[in-house]
């Protein structure tokens, strides 16, 4: 599951805060699944429906979802935009709250078997689908209410 693994790296990177407490980011597996064929061919696909929970969060709801988004993009664009990102929020007070978001990933694993070696070579795939027309590296966020007369700095992080 390197492909969460690396997802949840990506949002402690960016979500402001998270990087200083990273066990206020919590990731779960439910009923994933194994695609694989039958026979010597070793190769298979991880379903992985993932569950990223945010504790005791106080920023906005933005600086958590566009960089996920964004990552989703870049490493996961074949999902449903309809059915891409489920959440849920428990509010624990009037500036804090918990944040829990589901999506599913996909991870490909080309297992190579040499018969004669008596040896199998695992090799996990992640597929980078570049965003062509927007080469950014360097991310700033800013966001602005209904009742704000300016935007403000809401976050910063680097692209995957």
């Amino acid at each position: 599951m390197k492909k969460l693994t690396a997802l949840r790296n990506h949002l402690l990177a960016s979500v402001p805060g998270l990087a200083n407490d990273p066990d206020r980011l919590l990731t779960f597996v439910q009923d994933g699944s194994i695609q694989f064929h039958r026979g010597q061919h070793l190769s298979h696909q991880y379903q992985v429906p993932a569950q990223i929970v945010l504790t005791d969060y106080s920023g906005e709801l933005d600086a958590v979802i566009i960089p996920l988004l964004q990552w989703l993009s870049h490493y996961q664009p074949d999902l449903d935009p309809d059915e891409a990102v489920r959440f849920e929020a428990e509010i624990l007070a009037n500036d804090r709250w918990d944040l829990a978001l589901s999506v599913t990933l996909t991870e490909r694993v080309v297992a190579r078997v040499d018969c004669e070696a008596g040896s199998i070579k695992s090799d996990h795939r992640m597929p980078e689908f570049p965003i062509e027309h927007c080469p950014g590296t360097d991310w700033q966020l800013y966001t602005q209410g209904p009742h704000d007369d300016a935007y403000q700095l809401t976050s910063e992080w680097q692209s995957p």
